[in-house]
């Protein structure tokens, strides 16, 4: 005979009994107890009754909880008001996970050294529900007496955003930790976090079907002019290697074509909300990954992102307004929406998410070779293997091309 279906619905009431508020509108009335301090308080009433009407032992207890309490609630309120902070990152923008320098200067006005001071609400974007409590961003054990001291420590921001996203608090709870004394950092810097960006190896095939997207240019290709001579490359077709070169050099030589002029590709990224916030997170940096390597190829875009268009300029300041763009869409999504539409002759980039929440790469090429791969192609990078090494390969078509050639 078999318990487990018994054991599973108890296990599941238990949960729910634990995690369910089956009072909320009592919160009101017991939120003062989510301090220590106020179950110090109750323990004080509850030794002062114990000594007006049990033993005269009560008055004691309750006179040493008092001092605990005095002491544990008017050093943190002085501490955090007898320095003066200023929070300063050493860069503007950095890239998710990519370590950030902080400097934190603190004055102390006081002829004391001040312990247990700490720095909350500049860096709590996370990619998890939300509803842990993350750790501050700064600690310091101590601080001089009469002093100017500068502290400089590095974190790693976790999602994308501008911080900070709210109020910067200065806090202290030294000695006792039974009660936290919080006041507004005023004096500090913003940082903007990019998404992660993902290198992609080689670049990609996508040249477009109309008139005005062909013709020679400055890219490099297979059936243009020669515009110089490069060592061989796993992939590279027989008929490019310079034999005249590989005999000079000793090793295999290829020449170094032009390409077609390279399409406008327009692109469409989705912002919509649906599923959990690291699902959203990792379709931005698929789409972060695929910009910047199609930016740096010097391929002109127009990005759709929900409702918003940008056309990136050239060189860094374009990349920026791609990090920017991306790095403005909420981390939690939005509940309109995003029309794909259809390429209607266009080179076209949709990237949104399959059932499963993996980041999907709609790529439709009019101009694409049809012996190798169909018009539309859909590739699906999955969240529970590497990103890195799926997109690092993205562009396979390249290699494939070379090999029919």
């Amino acid at each position: 005979m078999s318990i487990a279906p018994d054991a599973s619905k108890a296990s599941s009431w238990l949960v729910r009994a634990l995690t369910t508020d089956f009072c909320p509108w009592a919160n009101r009335f017991v939120y003062w107890l989510k301090e220590p301090v106020g179950w110090f308080v109750l323990a004080t009433a509850a030794s002062v009754m114990i000594g007006a009407f049990l033993a005269p032992i009560g008055w004691t207890l309750a006179a040493a909880l008092a001092a605990v309490i005095l002491v544990g609630m008017v050093w943190p309120w002085v501490a955090v008001r007898a320095v003066s902070c200023r929070l300063t990152p050493e860069v503007d923008c950095v890239h998710e996970d990519d370590r950030c320098h902080l400097a934190l200067s603190v004055r102390n006005v006081l002829p004391m050294p001040v312990w247990g001071l700490a720095v909350e609400g500049f860096l709590d974007r996370v990619c998890d529900d939300g509803m842990s409590k993350h750790p501050p961003t700064a600690a310091l054990a101590y601080v001089r007496p009469w002093a100017v001291s500068t502290y400089r420590f590095g974190v790693q921001p976790e999602l994308r955003g501008h911080y900070p996203d709210g109020v910067t608090s200065l806090t202290c709870s030294f000695p006792f930790g039974i009660w936290t004394a919080r006041r507004e950092l005023g004096d500090v810097s913003r940082v903007t976090v990019w998404p992660k960006v993902y290198p992609i190896a080689g670049q990609t095939a996508l040249t477009g079907r109309r008139r005005a997207e062909t013709g020679d240019g400055n890219r490099i290709g297979r059936c243009g002019d020669i515009v110089g001579v490069r060592e061989y490359r796993l992939g590279d077709a027989a008929k490019q290697v310079n034999w005249v070169a590989t005999a000079r050099a000793d090793r295999l030589i290829v020449s170094e074509r032009s390409g077609p002029e390279c399409p406008r590709i327009h692109v469409v990224i989705s912002d919509q909300a649906g599923g959990s916030r690291a699902e959203l997170a990792d379709r931005i940096r698929v789409a972060a990954s695929l910009m910047a390597n199609l930016h740096r190829s010097s391929i002109p875009l127009r990005i759709r992102i929900g409702n918003r268009q940008v056309t990136p300029r050239v060189g860094r300041d374009g990349f920026v307004q791609i990090m920017n763009a991306l790095t403005d869409v909420p981390i939690d999504g939005v509940d309109q929406v995003t029309r794909i539409g259809r390429a209607d002759g266009h080179t076209m980039i949709a990237i949104d998410s399959d059932a499963d929440g993996n980041p999907r790469v709609s790529i439709s090429d009019p101009g694409r070779n049809h012996r190798i791969k169909a018009e539309h192609d859909d590739r699906v990078i999955r969240r529970d293997l590497a990103l890195d090494d799926q997109l690092l390969a993205l562009w396979t078509e390249v290699r494939d091309a070379n090999l029919v050639a």
